[in-house]
């Protein structure tokens, strides 16, 4: 799967974590949108064997949500959301491309169907399609971005490091798949497709930008309330 697909999937899948997190929704996305995209942060030539096998995942998972969890202390929540976001990109990339789920005892590559193929991009587009219905209808994502502005220090940092490295990995992605994603027909889910890849982009660097932006009016809120004082 490309990397609309993905977050579109899991989003699917994990609608229910989103769902109780409540105000921290957009944290909850978020962390959603980095996990899900977590094997593919390890995406070059023979690192795929690994970050798409269970136990690559699994070291994986383990080595980030450790510093994640030092750094910014996520709710249980919160966790569980990352390591079933993280499981569905296997599902995603079992089901449309490739995963080597026993790697490193066995090599062998498991399929069902072909990876960026025309049933591929129509997939992608329609699950894209779903998962945005429900952010709107589930979500509220007005408010959710709305309430960022009332994040602690620890959720503002949970934001910056899950967003940042996606809004990242989006760019970069996208204008891969300009390059590569050629072929006749299906020009309009492509470019539709496209467009997922804009969408997911703009909202991790909103999400980034906010973060620093309120920490930030945080920060010189509490000096100018410590000069007065003085």
């Amino acid at each position: 799967m490309w990397l609309p697909g993905h977050v579109a999937f899991s989003l699917l899948i994990c609608l229910p974590f989103i769902i109780y997190l409540k105000r921290e929704r957009a944290l909850a996305l978020s962390y959603l949108m980095f996990f899900a995209l977590l094997p593919d942060f390890l995406h070059l030539g023979p690192l795929r064997y690994l970050s798409h096998s269970l136990i690559g995942l699994g070291v994986m998972l383990l080595m980030l949500l450790v510093p994640l969890f030092i750094l910014s202390r996520p709710r249980p929540a919160l966790i569980g959301l990352a390591a079933v976001a993280s499981g569905t990109h296997l599902l995603g990339d079992g089901y449309i491309g490739s995963i080597a789920p026993f790697y490193p005892w066995s090599l062998e590559w498991f399929q069902i169907n072909e990876f960026n193929s025309a049933f591929d991009i129509r997939m992608e587009v329609v699950f894209f399609a779903l998962a945005t219905l429900t952010v709107v209808i589930a979500m509220r994502p007005w408010t959710a971005l709305r309430d960022i502005s009332h994040y602690t220090k620890r959720e503002r940092k949970g934001l910056f490091l899950t967003a940042f490295p996606v809004m990242a990995i989006s760019g970069l992605e996208g204008v891969y798949f300009i390059i590569v994603s050629q072929g006749p027909g299906l020009i309009g889910f492509r470019a539709i497709l496209l467009a997922c890849f804009g969408a997911i982009f703009l909202l991790s660097s909103i999400y980034t930008v906010t973060s620093v932006r309120r920490y930030g009016h945080r920060v010189s809120d509490n000096l100018v309330i410590q000069n007065e004082m003085t």
